[in-house]
């Protein structure tokens, strides 16, 4: 999965971990309830406490939250924790 940002960057997102430090450093609005739950569960992930695909959806609903466009990048591209091989 990536992110577009506001400065036209664009982030992949490998894992948990890279989900996580978009959110607390790159995120375009700070503060919304899906952001800091999405930042909640990437950090129980990293403690082993949470599923990597419920990290996922919950940075879904972040973005969907502060208007930050995702793609699923499903070109045949290695699978990885935030979106894992079907």
């Amino acid at each position: 999965m990536s992110i577009d940002l506001d400065t036209g960057e664009r982030l992949v997102l490998r894992s948990p971990q890279d989900a996580l430090y978009a959110l607390v450093s790159d995120w375009p609005v700070n503060g919304g309830v899906h952001q800091q739950r999405a930042i909640d569960f990437c950090r129980a992930w990293l403690a082993g406490r949470m599923p990597a695909e419920t990290v996922r959806q919950a940075v879904i609903l972040a973005a969907l939250e502060g208007g930050v466009t995702i793609n699923d990048d499903d070109d045949g591209a290695e699978a990885s924790a935030l979106n894992p091989a079907v």
